[in-house]
């Protein structure tokens, strides 16, 4: 006892000495990369005719502890092993039911012998790997339990255990036990840790610092206070990051945390700069000023009070003249059904922003699909010839040959209508076909012959 006691802290194990030896021990699992829980919320007794829920999952660095409690027998270690029992609040019953069969075998491999050291090491060490738990846990059947009390099926699974087994979970919301434990676990850890604040560059104590809860970045309380201090005076709506290429902002709860005094200032400004935002209010483009600006009409380059930067008022890059926005290749397809869409107005605007040059691309791009898909080329000198109505024999515009639109074989018969009337010709009786289909019956075939004759 005077051992294991040196070996593990207080929390670890703890011994109370009266008529018999009794020994608590607690081993914390911790894993170096995150491990993934799974929840699933149907039942046996209708799983056969439900569709399965999705899983629900979640990731943690830190499981509640293994409880082992022992009693020492007045034979023990010689002739007994302990008395104990075993209580894990993420298992099943017959999971823990497992480890205290495994620990019956180390007893038997090394009776007569001191036994507590090896179970602990067991636990500590090979617990995992004897449940083949590597990157996923899934807890599933305890969620179950919670949510299903009327499941009697699921219910009896629960009770067919070891007596020493023990789950005194079964009951609570393991989801929320295990979120709340290990963010208790990881501020523990935090707080007693040593950072070195990106912004002064001095190293603090956890306690001193903030862990942003949007990008996990670390800073000390005074900088990142004073940080948020001068973006809420520059009436700053997004807060930054102060990190160098971090796009996230920081969030609501950190603001109200380092700053309660400047919170409700911050929620006005928010909610006065969304309002704004409505009767044209442009802001900075930069990150890290992101100023608010009145829209002038007429100003295509406005200037920034604050950082003096000088932007493009439609695609907000650095003013570029008299040079069209660039437009990158994803965009033209945008660019191309916003114009289809666009009445005179905002065709101007269009050109505006992206130049005359860009939207003349536009519109030829559009003509050129409307010719693919209305139009034909003349077998002889390959203009592009549009049919609105009228039989299928057409005669091009500029060059003057005769083609059928139906097959786009030019026709140099003397009887141009032969085409149409010879009987081993692909296009027999299709004279006046309206479609490009070849779904003709009889009758439209006869009807043709009918105005030939």
């Amino acid at each position: 006892m005077t051992v294991l006691s040196s070996i593990y802290n207080k929390k670890e194990f703890s011994c109370i000495r009266s008529e018999k030896i009794k020994c608590t021990v607690n081993i914390f699992p911790k894993f170096h990369k995150k491990l993934e829980v799974n929840f699933t919320n149907y039942c046996s007794s209708n799983i056969i005719f439900k569709e399965i829920v999705p899983r629900d999952t979640i990731f943690i660095e830190y499981l509640p502890p293994i409880g082992l409690h022992t009693q020492l027998p007045d034979t023990y270690p010689s002739q007994k092993p302990p008395k104990f029992c075993v209580s894990v609040t993420w298992l099943t019953p017959w999971e823990i039911s497992f480890i205290c069969q495994k620990l019956d075998e180390i007893w038997e491999e090394n009776q007569g012998n001191e036994i507590l050291f090896l179970w602990l090491d067991f636990l500590q060490n090979d617990l995992f790997n004897f449940l083949n738990i590597q990157d996923s846990l899934d807890v599933s059947f305890m969620h179950i339990i919670r949510t299903t009390p009327g499941d009697r099926i699921t219910f009896r699974l629960a009770h067919l255990s070891d007596p020493r087994a023990v789950n005194g979970a079964l009951s609570l919301d393991l989801k929320k036990l295990l979120i709340s434990y290990d963010r208790q676990q990881h501020r523990k850890q935090f707080d007693n840790n040593f950072y070195t604040c990106q912004i002064c560059f001095q190293e603090y104590k956890g306690v001193h610092c903030i862990e942003l809860r949007n990008c996990g970045h670390v800073y000390c309380k005074s900088c990142m206070k004073e940080h948020i201090r001068i973006k809420i005076n520059e009436r700053i709506k997004i807060i930054p990051c102060p990190t160098l290429n971090c796009s996230f902002e920081i969030n609501d709860n950190d603001i109200k945390t380092l700053c309660p005094n400047l919170f409700s200032r911050y929620e006005e400004l928010v909610l006065r700069i969304t309002l704004d935002t409505m009767n044209d209010i442009i802001y900075c483009p930069r990150i890290s000023c992101q100023n608010p600006i009145i829209k002038d009409p007429n100003d295509a380059a406005p200037i920034c009070p604050i950082c003096n930067y000088c932007f493009c008022v439609y695609c907000y890059k650095s003013f570029h003249g008299a040079a069209p926005c660039n437009i990158a290749s994803d965009d033209v397809k945008k660019l191309i059904n916003n114009y289809k869409d666009s009445d005179d107005k905002k065709i101007k605007f269009l050109e505006k922003k992206y130049g005359r040059r860009q939207i003349r691309l536009v519109e030829e791009t559009l003509t050129s699909e409307y010719l693919q898909d209305n139009a034909k080329n003349c077998p002889k000198c390959h203009s592009f010839i549009s049919k609105i109505d009228g039989c299928n024999k057409m005669i091009c515009k500029h060059c003057q040959s005769c083609f059928c639109w139906l097959c786009g074989q030019q026709i140099t018969l003397i009887d141009r209508y032969a085409h149409f009337t010879t009987t081993n010709s692909p296009c027999f009786g299709r004279l006046f076909e309206k479609g490009e289909d070849n779904n003709y019956d009889d009758f439209d075939i006869m009807e043709n012959i009918i105005w030939f004759e």
